[in-house]
């Protein structure tokens, strides 16, 4: 449909003056709106009409989604409205979250999508297709549900009822298909049938923990697999930097160019690319979610560390390396007997395994300043391959790059925010257990 029924539903309340509705709580005889104002009707809580500015577009804030307020007017902020109730029913029905500001750059996307096809708005199937996008297919479909909303028609209409088909409404039809994911019922009453177990007295799973810990082996197979991702990226990065462009003479060298010869496409000549091998090879990776100054004087009054456990883990097979971490405390939080859960500030992985140990105890890397240095300072005092792939929000500073030039080593940097956010949330919650007879048990705990 051109014209969503939800839109044409919202004018026509609010050309009636019956923004409240007929439900129960409605308010009865507001106050009109001021001269130069236009009333802005909530279809789905009805509320009585706010007023607003007729033509003020405000784009909503992308830091977070909070509900239309009236700097939204018009056109505008029934959009928003569709996307907020489409966002609480994907939520309710699918258990789905989207992300600060996703409805704002879902809006933006829409917006910029109809000017490309010369509307001056965006039409049902281009916030249908932006929903999609920034979503999935459960979100599209629910969108699409608010979106063709319409109130129930009176007995008696004040304007005369056309039986009209979609050909009628407009010419200009598209087919949008919809795959959404299907519930899975059979798991959903296996939860219920076998809930969560729980503690029979307070403390009870925290008496399991005595001196000794181990990890949990599904986890560092990620962790292991996740680094192996990094390292097979990084090659194709320094294999990117060795690549230069020339000018076609004679020889094709590896291939041409495209993209170089489209940018410099005025010069009317053919850009051809050669690849130099190189033998670098990506050895111990950094992974940095949150940085935290190493002494306690760094930190603001008052103020606790975040991430006061620091380990290094030794590995226990051939598919392991070690692994040096600090972390949220896993003893604060008890999910299972003798089970912590915490959370991973960074950790560092390094090969083969038993060479590492006692990174937070050694003084060699006693001119770190945050936790994040002494990770990197290890990474490149026990690294076998000249790359240490450096993942973090910032790179590191200067003077750490001139350490590994003396050591040759190099650091390679990979912002973290290229990384999928889905993945790094997966991949920073771990757990601690009590030992290796919890293992077997863990699975019941950990869903």
């Amino acid at each position: 449909l051109g014209e969503m029924p939800f839109i044409n539903a919202a004018f026509e309340l609010a050309r009636r003056g019956d923004g409240s509705g007929e439900g129960e709580g409605a308010e009865r005889g507001a106050a009109p709106p001021e001269p130069g104002l236009a009333e802005v009707v909530d279809l789905f809580r009805r509320r009585p009409p706010a007023s607003a500015p007729p033509l003020v577009q405000v784009p909503p804030d992308r830091s977070q989604d909070t509900p239309a307020t009236p700097r939204l007017a018009g056109r505008l902020a029934l959009f928003y409205a569709i996307c907020r109730e489409a966002r609480g029913r994907y939520e309710r029905a699918h258990g789905g979250v989207l992300r600060p500001g996703a409805i704002a750059a879902l809006l933006g996307y829409a917006c910029r999508y109809a000017r490309v096809e010369g509307d001056l708005a965006p039409d049902l199937y281009q916030l249908v297709i932006a929903g999609r996008g920034f979503a999935d297919d459960n979100y599209a479909q629910e969108l699409w549900e608010v979106a063709t909303t319409y109130p129930w028609q009176a007995e008696a209409p004040e304007i005369p009822a056309l039986d009209l088909s979609l050909r009628d409404l407009t010419a200009r039809t598209r087919n949008i298909h919809l795959r959404p994911r299907l519930l899975r019922r059979r798991r959903r009453l296996m939860q219920v049938v076998q809930p969560r177990p729980r503690e029979r007295r307070p403390g009870e799973w925290a008496e399991r923990f005595s001196d000794g810990i181990c990890s949990y082996p599904p986890e560092d197979l990620a962790i292991e697999g996740f680094g192996d991702q990094l390292r097979r990226r990084s090659a194709s990065l320094i294999a990117a930097g060795q690549t230069s462009t020339l000018r076609f003479t004679s020889s094709l060298a590896d291939g041409i160019d495209v993209r170089e010869t489209i940018r410099r496409w005025h010069e009317r000549t053919i850009y051809v690319r050669l690849d130099r091998a190189t033998r670098a090879k990506a050895g111990s990776v950094v992974v940095i979610f949150d940085d935290e100054p190493l002494a306690l004087a760094d930190l603001d009054d008052d103020a606790e560390p975040r991430f006061p456990w620091q380990m290094t883990w030794q590995g226990e097979g051939d598919d392991e390396g070690d692994m040096a971490l600090y972390a949220t405390d896993p003893f604060a939080r008890i999910v299972g007997p003798g089970i912590g859960r915490a959370h991973y500030g960074g950790f560092l992985l390094s090969r083969p395994a038993g060479a590492m140990f006692g990174v937070w105890q050694d003084p060699y890397f006693t001119d770190a300043r945050t936790k994040a240095e002494v990770l990197l300072l290890a990474a490149l005092d026990h690294a076998r391959e000249r790359i240490v792939v450096y993942v973090a929000a910032r790179p590191p500073r200067r003077q750490l790059r001139q350490i590994a030039a003396r050591m040759d080593r190099k650091i390679l940097h990979v912002p973290i925010g290229q990384l999928a956010p889905a993945t790094i949330d997966r991949l920073r919650v771990f757990h601690v257990l009590s030992g290796p007879e919890v293992r077997d048990e863990a699975p019941r705990y950990l869903r």
